[in-house]
């Protein structure tokens, strides 16, 4: 009887696990699939409103990981969230800024420092659109916190779009402007992160995931307007992330880095810190400032930070 009942629990957990994976595979076929079938037409949902003027950009301490949220005419944007163990500050953050639902979410690749809250995040806040780059087929992962995430998007009510370079929409008078990925055949997935260009009157950032060298590359080849005023590095300031190249088209005049207070990866690399340097001297770091506020009325950025 014993024997007859683990069997029948293994065949439970079995088909169960069956059903994540499937689940995760069908809609994840959405960005390998090139019958252009997704709507790429985010701006007729987001119209501009002049009565919440000035965009904030909040760069939300999450260790060594992203997140990052955009408000713009009452209008809001998360791009990735962090670890999973950040699931409670970065709903505790968007609770202070009074945001029932999103308007957007945008997972830059699925990695579990950009990802880890998102499922999260989906089933207590939800959005109205989810926004992603294709991941080929052979190197979707496996994992828990991709699962989940792609688990809660499919159970939603979110428009699902593929993140890649023309697609526009307005956050209230805010421009979103995706540059990248540019490649669908990039064997490493911080090289299929999601790029885009957010502009407000004379002011612009970019907002990178964790984008590296060949990247970068892809991107200038493009011929991707990238001057912006505020930069935030790929890849938590590592050495294979914001070559000089890049910088050079690039030109900003405030740098932000989000990583982890003495993490083991070394991030910000010095020799990237150097390469900044030869543009910019205003440089702001998670690790030492906290979260961190960038708000533009236009015109002018000013920055405001602080640890919990």
């Amino acid at each position: 009887m014993k024997k007859e009942r683990k069997r029948r629990n293994r065949i439970i957990a079995f088909i169960a696990a069956a059903v994540v994976i499937l689940t995760a595979v069908t809609l994840w076929a959405v960005f390998t699939d090139d019958s252009g079938s997704f709507d790429n037409t985010l701006g007729t949902i987001s119209s501009p409103d002049e009565s919440n003027p000035g965009l904030r950009v909040s760069f939300i301490d999450v260790g060594q990981g992203d997140c990052i949220l955009l408000e713009c005419g009452g209008k809001t944007m998360l791009v990735d969230a962090g670890e999973k163990i950040y699931e409670q500050k970065v709903s505790r953050y968007l609770l202070s800024r009074k945001i029932k639902t999103l308007d957007y979410i945008v997972a830059t690749h699925p990695h579990s420092d950009h990802i880890g809250s998102l499922p999260f995040i989906m089933e207590n806040f939800g959005a109205k659109n989810v926004i992603m780059p294709r991941i080929p087929r052979e190197i979707i992962p496996t994992n828990y916190f991709f699962d989940s995430f792609i688990e809660c998007v499919s159970e939603s009510d979110a428009l699902v779009t593929a993140a890649q370079p023309g697609l526009t929409f307005m956050l209230g008078t805010a421009q979103v402007t995706f540059i990248g990925p540019v490649s669908e055949t990039a064997e490493d997935l911080n090289n299929l992160s999601a790029v885009c260009k957010v502009t407000y009157g004379e002011t612009s950032l970019l907002l990178t995931g964790d984008a590296a060298f060949d990247e970068e590359t892809e991107i200038i080849n493009s011929g991707a307007d990238i001057k912006c005023d505020i930069l935030k590095l790929g890849h938590h300031g590592s050495g294979t992330s914001t070559g000089s190249e890049f910088l050079e088209k690039v030109s900003p005049e405030y740098c932000v880095i989000s990583c982890g207070e003495n993490n083991d990866y070394g991030h910000p690399a010095e020799s990237t810190l150097k390469r900044i340097l030869k543009y910019t001297d205003k440089i702001y770091r998670t690790d030492r400032c906290g979260t961190i506020v960038a708000e533009s009325d236009g015109k002018n950025i000013v920055f405001t930070y602080g640890k919990e």
